[in-house]
């Protein structure tokens, strides 16, 4: 097994209507999402085994859920709820494709310990995991079980904490799942919002990362239109992304973070053995791989495979390598 994913699995209902609140849209795309489930959709269109742990209800959402991920390849470990419906996410659509989100929560917050099992775990090259799973205290035991495994093993700890203010009481516990999320991460995605949100009033990204606890091999913090900065040890660099058409920008995170790990792989996950053009490279495919996702409607639907990410990047003028 290539990555091993943990967390929520979802359906997002994006607003079509750019501009438009969740008061006043009308028309919305049904998909499947939840940060976890994205990345290893990403990475099974790129052709690694991912295998993802979560748990939805057991009602036609569910059943949605598991028909989408297993269609692109995905390796499903979803229990089905018989007592919590499937958690939904309404997405509002700003006028430059940015989001805000309304959730009605239910069986993510469910994920059992005993859906962890260690033999999997310590198959794995690598375990992926985000913050949102800290959240209740099922979930949260599951998911620290997971990292504690994976430790164990020598298993790399992929992270991407993501700071969404309705799903917790207070500001204060949200961040702290995201700094304990940070701490055990030897390879961390986050956005420049949310770095900014964990540690405010720091614009310096290497002060803030190490302000978070971060300890890691490789961190990206990803700037939307303006790309993505990146440290590896004592290396930063900054790769600007493609412009493209922004449609919806849903999963374009998840598409970064899965083409990161993929080609990380591919050298057995050893960023110091990366020279800097190499690593320079890692980052601007996976910038590619984000800006494609943004042009369309949900994620799983938009996340590119890698002919696509190629076609890009020779249309901007940049070996695509491989």
């Amino acid at each position: 097994m290539d990555v091993l994913c943990l967390g929520e699995a979802l359906i997002d209902f994006v607003s079509r209507e750019r501009g438009a609140t969740l008061v006043t849209a009308v028309h919305y795309s049904a998909a499947t999402g939840g940060a976890p489930a994205n990345v290893a959709a990403g990475l099974s269109k790129l052709g690694r085994h991912a295998r993802l742990i979560a748990t939805v209800g057991s009602d036609a959402f569910g059943r949605k859920i598991v028909h989408d991920l297993e269609a692109v390849g995905v390796d499903c470990a979803l229990r089905m709820d018989p007592d919590h419906f499937t958690t939904l996410a309404f997405v509002k659509q700003g006028e430059e494709g940015d989001r805000d989100f309304e959730f009605c929560s239910g069986a993510h917050d469910y994920l059992l310990p005993e859906q962890v099992r260690e033999e999997e775990v310590r198959q794995a090259k690598v375990l992926h995991y985000g913050s949102i799973s800290l959240r209740a205290p099922v979930s949260r035991e599951a998911t620290l079980k997971a990292i504690r495994i994976a430790k164990d093993a020598g298993v790399v700890c992929s992270c991407d904490p993501n700071w969404r203010a309705n799903l917790w009481p207070d500001a204060g516990q949200g961040r702290a799942a995201m700094l304990e999320a940070i701490s055990h991460a030897d390879i961390l995605k986050i956005s420049g919002d949310d770095l900014a949100f964990v540690v405010p009033d720091e614009p310096d990204f290497s002060a803030a990362l190490s302000r978070a606890g971060f300890r890691g091999r490789l961190a990206a913090v990803t700037l939307g239109r303006d790309g993505s900065w990146y440290q590896a040890g004592s290396r930063t660099g900054q790769v600007p992304s493609p412009h493209v058409q922004v449609v919806e920008t849903t999963g374009a995170g998840d598409a970064f973070t899965a083409s990161l790990l993929d080609r990380l792989l591919d050298v057995d996950l050893n960023v110091d053995a990366l020279a800097d053009d190499e690593l320079h490279q890692i980052v601007q495919r996976a910038c590619a791989a984000g800006a494609l996702t943004a042009t369309g409607y949900g994620a799983i639907p938009s996340l590119p495979d890698a002919r696509g990410i190629d076609a890009l990047l020779r249309m901007v003028g940049v070996d695509a390598g491989r």
